[in-house]
């Protein structure tokens, strides 16, 4: 979870920094309105990250993409070959992603959900770089979701980087290597993210298809800085920069590190974008037909 809780990553630019997600985030908000939805076609496929970095990669391999307003909900609407597929970011958080699922679902009625983005790992065997398909998704109560991949084993292990287990949905960060070390083996989970509970909740509930492709971000040997929760704490974007600034102004050293975090961030991207190009045309034989529960 590490690269997309740094403030959507600073980019340095005349001697200032921006946030990518809150850039793109009004450019969309900007350009919606110049597209009707009645001139959009429907996507049958809604993608939802958490955050637009973490989108920026799959958005910019779609055909076309155009930011939609759909009631109140922005949904970038493009093709991924015959497949009309839409993006959506719906905030950090079980309570924003559950939300905008529900709103997605009712607004849109898409046959597939796709729950994307960044996760901690909390097994030795996962690198950064690797990407998790769960077949279950959790969270520290106990609560549990199925998802029936119809992937076996040896299909798993001959596919380089992939990996297949259980997904464990919290409410904070988890920032040291003990604690993630402990969340894996109490809950026999191999990675980390704080909505994919909630977004199969609210699938379950509409009946609506899920699945669930994550990219990891952070190894479970690597700690993550204090200063991220004290960033995760605003909740406004002016917020996260004034906390960001007292960062950089008490660390100067965080400078470089939010800069080679933002090339990390990018380079995960745009490797996630990758695997979901490959994995949505083949949506249908993705999932067993069992009921998710």
């Amino acid at each position: 979870m590490l690269l997309r809780y740094l403030v959507s990553n600073f980019l340095q630019q005349q001697g200032q920094t921006v946030v990518r997600d809150f850039v793109s985030q009004q450019l969309a908000e900007h350009n919606s309105e110049e597209t009707a939805p009645e001139d959009i076609p429907k996507p049958d496929v809604v993608v939802v990250f958490a955050l637009g970095v973490e989108s920026a990669g799959f958005k910019e391999s779609l055909d076309s993409p155009t930011p939609v307003k759909m009631e109140k909900r922005t949904v970038t609407v493009g093709r991924l070959g015959d497949r009309v597929v839409g993006v959506v970011e719906t905030g950090v958080g079980r309570k924003s992603a559950a939300a905008a699922v529900r709103d997605v679902i009712d607004i849109i009625g898409p046959k597939w959900i796709v729950s994307a983005g960044f996760a901690g790992g909390l097994v030795s065997d996962l690198k950064r770089g690797h990407v998790v398909m769960a077949n279950c998704v959790g969270d520290l109560e106990g609560n549990e979701v199925k998802i029936p991949l119809n992937l076996t084993a040896e299909q798993i292990k001959a596919t380089q980087g992939l990996a297949s287990g259980k997904l464990l949905t919290v409410d904070r960060i988890i920032r040291t290597v003990e604690e993630k070390r402990e969340l894996g083996d109490k809950h026999t989970a191999v990675a980390v993210d704080m909505e994919t509970l909630a977004i199969a909740q609210a699938c379950h509930e509409k009946e609506t298809k899920l699945i669930s492709v994550r990219i990891i971000s952070d190894t479970v040997d690597q700690p993550l800085p204090k200063d991220l929760e004290k960033l995760m704490s605003q909740k406004t974007t002016s917020g996260m920069l004034g906390a960001a600034a007292a960062t950089i102004f008490n660390r100067p050293g965080s400078i470089k590190d939010m800069w080679n975090l933002n090339a990390m961030a990018n380079k995960a991207s745009d490797k996630l974008a990758g695997f979901l190009g490959g994995v949505l045309p083949q949506l249908d034989l993705a999932v067993r037909e069992d009921e998710q529960s």
